[in-house]
């Protein structure tokens, strides 16, 4: 039977959130996909679709503070509803506090704070006339630790699992769930990394479907559970 919920994934075109559309897509589920890339989130719509599933493509930039609620408005208006929003897009940049620049810093605490805000600001009316919603929060494990020349990234992840508690006592009452997804070292394009299983860090590291399939879960749970956070460290930690 296909899964007929509603979901918005930011940051779709690679990585986790292509990971997790492609696992929704799975399901059947109908799709809102935002990315950058254009062409890389027609690939992954595609995707989506052999998979089963349907999308519904808006790229553009989750730091443009309009870009949130068009893509809200276009799911809404495609599909009547919105179940699930993964705010996943993200970028890091490492550098000792000295030398991290002013424009670094904002841009990250842009997409990886304030974008989150607008795409939950923007999702929240409709999830409270629905009576129900999930939202996943895509953090980090450096959310709970500081690490040297992570200021301004590790500083994002604590912002965004703080902003994750305030919604989760702030929405329950209206039947929304809100949870935080921890994982540890992903291969992915992630800080210029590449999304290759060659890789060396690919024989230990995290994929980009380990954290779909714990996204999975939280947007799965049973109706009377509400999963807080999920922290997914790898297994080899030698």
């Amino acid at each position: 039977m296909s899964d007929e919920r509603v979901a918005l994934v930011t940051g779709a075109s690679s990585g986790i959130g292509r990971a997790i559309a492609l696992r929704f897509g799975s399901k059947g589920m109908r799709l809102g996909l935002v990315a950058r890339r254009e062409d890389r989130l027609r690939a992954v719509g595609k995707a989506v679709g052999d998979r089963g599933g349907e999308a519904l493509l808006v790229p553009g930039d989750v730091r443009d503070a309009k870009l949130a609620a068009a893509a809200v408005r276009d799911v809404v208006k495609r599909w009547g509803r919105l179940d699930v929003l993964v705010n996943n897009a993200g970028v890091g940049r490492y550098a000792p506090v000295e030398d991290l620049p002013e424009a670094s810093f904002r841009e990250q605490f842009d997409t990886n704070v304030v974008a989150p805000f607008l795409f939950t600001q923007a999702a929240v009316p409709q999830m409270k006339k629905q009576k129900s919603g999930q939202i996943v929060n895509i953090g980090s494990a450096v959310g709970y630790v500081g690490t040297a020349r992570g200021t301004a990234y590790v500083a994002t992840k604590w912002a965004l699992r703080g902003m994750n508690e305030c919604w989760r006592e702030e929405l329950y009452p209206f039947g929304i769930k809100v949870a935080y997804m921890a994982p540890g070292f992903v291969v992915s394009e992630f800080n210029g990394r590449k999304e290759d299983p060659g890789v060396p860090e690919a024989e230990w590291a995290l994929t980009p479907d380990d954290v779909a399939r714990a996204v999975e879960g939280i947007v799965d749970q049973g109706p009377n559970s509400d999963i807080r956070e999920i922290v997914m460290q790898v297994r080899d930690r030698s």
